[in-house]
Parts: structure tokens; C-alpha cells; sequence
């Protein structure tokens, strides 16, 4: 448990860096650490994203010999609250949003 804990916590730093790097200020929640969301970005425009970042978790079904993304399901809160995904390779650092940022 404690290593999914340290992929998490990994891949929210560099979305955060991602997120810097384009421009826009970025928060994290304090209060809550099991809340719907991770990350909150504004950027100048006056854009407010909620982000939930995820380690880019792969496996290779069953007959196939590429290995493919392991999707993650917002929860109705986070469907609700329009909280998009972000799926960070830590290896590669390359964070991907879902759904992507206008």
C-alpha cells in the first residue's frame, strides 16, 4: 500500500510541474486528503480545473502483446464536480488529461 502511496504522491508533483510549465497557478488541497480532487488549477484567462492525478498504470490482456492504459472511473462526485483525470509515466514524465484541457 504504502508504494501505490509513493507513485500517487509522485505523480502529483509532476502534474503540478506540468501544470506550472503551462502557464496556470496551481493549489492543493490541505484539509482533506481523501477528498475528490488533488490538484486545483486557475490559469490567467480565468480557467479553474480540478485535477485528479493518477500513476499511469498499464497490463497486458489476456492474447494481446502491447500492454494498454488501466482507464480509471471518476466517482459521481467527481463526474459532478467536472474533475478531469490526469494519467502521469512517471518514467517518461508525459501526463495526459481526461478529459483533455480547452
Amino acid at each position: 500500500m504504502i508504494l501505490n502511496q509513493i507513485k500517487g504522491a509522485e505523480a502529483e508533483l509532476i502534474v503540478a510541474q506540468c501544470l506550472v510549465s503551462m502557464g496556470y497557478f496551481v493549489f492543493s488541497p490541505v484539509v482533506s486528503m481523501q477528498g475528490p480532487v488533488d490538484l486545483i488549477a486557475i490559469g490567467e484567462e480565468k480557467q479553474i480545473y480540478l485535477i485528479d492525478a493518477k500513476y499511469d498504470a498499464q497490463r497486458i490482456m489476456k492474447g494481446r502483446k502491447k500492454p494498454s492504459r488501466i482507464y480509471r472511473v471518476r466517482t459521481p462526485l467527481q463526474k459532478k464536480l467536472g474533475v478531469k483525470i490526469a494519467y502521469v509515466n512517471t518514467s517518461t514524465r508525459d501526463v495526459r488529461f481526461v478529459p483533455s484541457l480547452e
